[in-house]
């Protein structure tokens, strides 16, 4: 009410040919749309609490939630996202045990990036070269198109996708097969079938009056370009995220394992902005790797499938601050894609190189310090005794390293609930 009525009298005394009754119902639009959007994308990031909860463990992300411990299934009321946990102040209804804050928070944040990206391609603010009505005026509203709401459904399931992949990797545990199989079929396919969903050319410069209808070849390549320009960054990361990886010595070591969920998460993001523009958002994403690592250690760290990780590093870190990168990316497209300065298809190619020279300076600020760090269980470790820097301890035995010694006591930062859809 405070947006509705508050905006609309501003407006009215700004601008002399729009009454207060007349600027009543777009700020009701504008309402209606953010509220639905944020619900509707909060119980989409609370899918993705089951999908990082279950597909990791080989179960089903189909079916009604439950609590792990007790195994009672949650009710209808306890499954609205946030709002249900708070609620239940933290805590299951059957069992008392208490419910991780990872829960709500995950549900928040997928539900803000989802809705700033909805909001401004809703309000054709987003896309690069679109044609949109004009913004001046106070009587804005949603354009609602056929091809506006397939591009847009695209990108919020390349930014979901991409969430799934952080949630699991944050938690040391490796991405599935069914989900990078799912991330094929998801994110590349639509573009050869559908290359209006390129949005920006994969050449170099942009073709004098390009558009993207019909342009299936047009469409391979910029997906072919996209995996190319992924695995070359992730191979530059990979010195500093997971040095211990070797395509060709070690295939199937941990450290190549981390380098291959790398790859395919920047596989993702590449394939929904265009190798031009995709170093400047690996680069973003360093940046924010940094800012938000701190954000990601008050995350309660869930158990994995083989056991409870004791800390998270910079590839978590790095695999958080992806999806947020690629959101900020989408929000602000056209403004980014309208800066000299902002590598793109339209700019100046001496930016490309630049901003991808950029990128391989960040081994250098993306690195862990080289430490001996402890596990609960020998025999009981995800891939990331790669992440706990194994590879560099001499002369550390597993038997020198601590042992697991009594029950695990519950605490917030293990699960108690298996959250459900939402929707």
């Amino acid at each position: 009410m405070a947006y509705v009525v508050g905006l609309a009298y501003v407006q009215s005394k700004v601008y002399a040919f729009y009454e207060f009754e007349d600027l009543i119902r777009p700020r009701l639009v504008d309402v209606i749309m953010a509220s639905w959007l944020v619900y509707f994308c909060s119980s989409i990031g609370s899918f993705l609490n089951v999908v990082a909860w279950r597909m990791p463990r080989g179960e089903g992300i189909g079916g009604r939630s439950h609590c792990p411990r007790c195994n009672a299934t949650l009710r209808k009321r306890d499954n609205v996202p946030i709002l249900g946990w708070i609620s239940l102040r933290g805590r299951c209804r059957t069992c008392s045990l208490p419910i991780s804050r990872r829960y709500p928070i995950v549900e928040a944040v997928v539900g803000v990036t989802l809705t700033l990206v909805g909001i401004s391609e809703l309000y054709s603010l987003a896309l690069p070269a679109q044609f949109v009505h004009a913004h001046s005026g106070p009587m804005w509203a949603p354009s609602i198109g056929p091809i506006l709401i397939t591009i847009l459904s695209y990108h919020a399931v390349v930014v979901s996708t991409l969430w799934a992949m952080a949630l699991i990797r944050i938690d040391g545990v490796r991405l599935p097969n069914k989900l990078l199989a799912f991330a094929a079929i998801a994110v590349a396919i639509p573009v050869l079938a559908y290359p209006m969903l390129m949005v920006v050319p994969w050449q170099a410069n942009r073709p004098f009056h390009w558009s993207p209808e019909g342009l299936y070849f047009d469409a391979l390549m910029r997906v072919i370009t996209a995996i190319v320009a992924a695995a070359f960054v992730g191979r530059v990361l990979a010195k500093g995220l997971c040095p211990t990886a070797d395509l060709k010595l070690d295939p199937l070591g941990k450290g190549t394992s981390r380098l291959v969920d790398l790859i395919a998460m920047l596989v993702v993001a590449a394939l929904a902005v265009g190798w031009q523009s995709f170093p400047a958002l690996v680069v973003v994403a360093g940046i924010l790797a940094f800012v938000l690592r701190p954000l990601l250690r008050t995350i309660p760290i869930n158990d994995g499938p083989k056991g409870q990780i004791q800390s998270r590093g910079m590839i978590e870190a790095f695999s958080f601050a992806l999806p947020f990168a690629l959101t900020l990316h989408l929000a602000f497209w056209r403004v980014l894609w309208s800066f000299p300065y902002w590598p793109s298809d339209q700019s100046e190619r001496w930016v490309i190189i630049a901003w991808s020279m950029a990128v391989l300076t960040l081994p250098l600020f993306l690195r862990e310090p080289r430490q001996v760090a402890s596990v609960e269980s020998p025999e009981e470790v995800t891939d990331d005794e790669d992440d706990l820097e194994f590879d560099d301890v001499t002369d550390a035995s597993a038997e020198e390293l601590p042992q697991h010694s009594g029950e695990r006591k519950p605490d917030e930062g293990n699960a108690c609930r298996d959250d459900p859809p939402g929707s």
